[in-house]
């Protein structure tokens, strides 16, 4: 039997630091002072693997995408890690080293490498870009609406308030800020696809706030569906859930993820939410169900909020998913991850009125 799963609008499309995101693929490809150089690979005596600054950019640039395997960024920020220990890290090192380190959830360590870069060039936009991300995952949107107003002039204005509106958002979230942004689209024509792909991705995240799904559908089928990253197939997912399309999400999305070894967890999460809704097979249920296990095992905290998502959804323990959802706002604190939190409390709150 079909089970029409109805997924709260109001949490948005994307989760904390669930992978490395669009932001991290645009964030590489805006040019800067130092875009293109040190592109030798270091020299240093360890017994690690030695990757070029290179090499790093393009394992970044594929971890945004639904087949990357994340296992291959662990040598990465361990060799990262080595060379900010034993020697300094270049300016571009220094900003693949805070990217790693706001996927793995370790924002105030991410916060300092920015804010190095910073003042050694306070022009930098790369890195004044990243440090209003991380702001927000750490719940201080207020300070995310300072660095992206002081974006104005220095990058494209159709970054400067992306970044502007989408921190205005997470500040005092309304719809007001959706409409202007739908009305910047106008001139976003002649962006590089990236750009375009976030600023989509935004507006997606925004539709379903302000509860329509269609829309946000729409926004992001503007760009071809081949180049989404993963927070772009979290967002057009959530939308196909809600009005009950799973399986053109079983259809899409899963040749994707078929053949990989260690799928992304929110990938998972999605084809299993949308093959609970169609209701004819269960293997993508069991696999989350495995993942889960896995990350409990290892008191992974990292992937909480789709540990949460599936306590809630798939496996009807409230306890269990307001536990993790706990869990995961002790390390993040954006406006997705406070909406989350609301949500299990009100599960658990139904259940104990029965």
């Amino acid at each position: 039997m079909k089970n029409k799963l109805a997924i709260p609008f109001s949490l948005l499309g994307s989760f904390t630091a669930l992978c490395i995101t669009i932001i991290a693929a645009f964030i590489l490809a805006i040019g800067t002072a130092f875009a293109h150089v040190h592109e030798h690979d270091d020299t240093n005596n360890t017994a690690q693997t030695i990757y070029s600054p290179r090499q790093i950019e393009q394992l970044l640039d594929n971890s945004t995408r639904p087949d990357f395997d994340a296992r291959q960024l662990t040598p990465v920020l361990d060799y990262l890690e080595h060379i900010a220990a034993e020697t300094a890290l270049s300016a571009k090192q220094r900003m693949f080293y805070a990217r790693l380190l706001q996927h793995e959830h370790r924002f105030a360590e991410a916060q300092v490498q920015l804010n190095l870069l910073l003042e050694t060039n306070p022009l930098n936009s790369q890195a004044r870009l990243l440090l209003a991300n991380v702001a927000l995952n750490q719940g201080n949107a207020e300070i995310a609406v300072q660095l992206c107003e002081r974006l104005v002039g220095q990058t494209d204005l159709i970054v400067a308030t992306t970044c502007l509106l989408e921190a205005r958002m997470q500040q005092s979230p309304s719809t007001e800020h959706y409409k202007q942004l739908v009305n910047l689209t106008r001139f976003s024509a002649r962006a590089p696809i990236n750009v375009q792909t976030w600023l989509n991705e935004v507006l997606a995240d925004m539709a379903l706030y302000a509860e329509q799904p269609s829309q946000a559908i729409t926004h992001c089928e503007e760009t071809d569906f081949k180049n989404w990253p993963v927070s772009t197939w979290a967002s057009w997912s959530k939308a196909k859930i809600a009005l009950g399309e799973g399986q053109d999400i079983l259809t899409r999305l899963s040749p994707y993820i078929e053949n990989i070894a260690v799928p992304n967890d929110s990938m998972l999460l999605y084809l299993a939410l949308a093959e609970q809704q169609v209701g004819t097979t269960d293997k993508w249920i069991k696999k989350m169900a495995q993942r889960v296990q896995l990350r409990e095992l290892h008191n992974d905290t990292t992937h909480a909020a789709e540990v949460a998502l599936y306590y809630l959804h798939l496996a009807e323990q409230p306890e269990q998913a307001l536990t993790w959802a706990t869990l995961n706002w002790e390390n993040a604190k954006s406006l997705n991850d406070r909406l989350l939190l609301e949500q299990a409390k009100s599960a658990n709150r139904l259940i104990a009125s029965r």
